[in-house]
């Protein structure tokens, strides 16, 4: 989510990154998302016979595509708030899909960081030959204390994505790192989306006071495996969480997050736009809702479908309190 009340925040670095000829050749363009298609229903709802059990639904996480399926990383629910696990689905046509597996559970203990896990987030690293999977671990029944983790997939290869994740020890970036960004609060690290950036990482992660306000940041890393450092200044987005990454095809980053502006029966997506993966402008767009959905939660991705056209995937918020899947086509349109 974002918005950032649609300023543009710029973070000045001093020596980290050189802005190439094509990003300054993108540095004036800006972007517009509109609707490109009919309202379609939600494509995982609460009667989905793989989500039996599931008592509030589904929460961020990602949809991509690798090979020629679609696959979805999401928070499944299954107590509410806490105790959320990781279910791991699959789509030939990205419309019909089924559950393949468990991919983590919650820890039992209230005391554990990983008692409540949520955002987990599949990254192919070639430096490992393996997929590394990022996600956030809360310690309390509330959402406080947030730590970034990563796991990898035991199996080598692209082939590895369906492979049992293991964790790495230590944290990413955690609410006890004696540097952090002075706008961080209680929440600690609410969400983590990292991209490559010239010979650089980036990462956007986000945190909060767990009631008023919600902002999101850049770290910054020489390897996908880190050390994860974050860029120190003012938040890039404001009212906003979860931003998912990708590269058009002239080098601009992109991106879609939940805007946090308005938290009830809100219709819009927050997306924004970057030559160089550090200094963002940003936008809303306004989608017709699909029934039953009443309100949205946070946008999973984007998935190129040709001619500038894209499907984003999202949650949303429904009277019965389960959080669906669903899906709207786009178009970005330069201007």
């Amino acid at each position: 989510m974002m918005n950032s009340y649609r300023q543009l925040w710029v973070i000045i670095l001093p020596v980290f990154f050189c802005v190439s000829s094509s990003a300054q050749s993108q540095v004036n363009v800006k972007y517009r998302l509109k609707p490109a298609g009919p309202v379609e229903a939600p494509v995982i709802l609460q009667g989905h016979p793989d989500a039996a059990g599931n008592k509030n639904g589904f929460e961020g996480g990602t949809v991509f595509r690798e090979g020629k399926d679609f696959h979805l990383f999401v928070t499944e629910e299954m107590k509410g708030w806490s105790q959320t696990r990781t279910g791991h689905w699959e789509s030939r046509d990205g419309k019909k899909w089924r559950r393949l597996r468990t991919v983590q559970s919650p820890a039992a203990q209230p005391e554990d960081p990983r008692y409540s896990i949520w955002s987990p987030m599949p990254v192919y690293n070639p430096n490992e030959d393996r997929w590394n999977l990022f996600y956030v671990g809360y310690e309390t029944e509330r959402t406080i204390h947030g730590r970034v983790f990563r796991a990898m997939a035991g199996k080598r290869g692209r082939k590895g994505l369906e492979d049992t994740f293991n964790d790495v020890a230590g944290t990413v970036i955690a609410f006890t790192d004696s540097v952090r960004n002075d706008w961080e609060g209680v929440q600690g690290t609410d969400s983590f989306y990292p991209f490559r950036a010239g010979d650089k990482w980036l990462a956007f992660y986000g945190s909060s006071d767990a009631a008023s306000y919600w902002y999101v940041g850049l770290a910054e890393a020489d390897s996908l495996e880190g050390c994860w450092k974050r860029i120190i200044g003012p938040p890039v987005f404001r009212n906003a969480e979860n931003p998912i990454v990708i590269s058009l095809g002239n080098g601009t980053f992109f991106c879609v997050y939940d805007d946090l502006t308005r938290l009830n029966n809100d219709n819009r997506i927050g997306y924004a736009w970057s030559a160089d993966g550090l200094n963002w402008e940003s936008a809303s767009l306004e989608i017709p809702l699909p029934a039953p959905v009443t309100n949205i939660r946070t946008p999973q991705g984007m998935i190129p479908v040709g001619d500038g056209a894209y499907w984003i995937y999202y949650t949303g918020n429904t009277a019965s309190r389960f959080d669906v899947v669903a899906r709207v086509k786009v178009k970005i349109e330069p201007y």
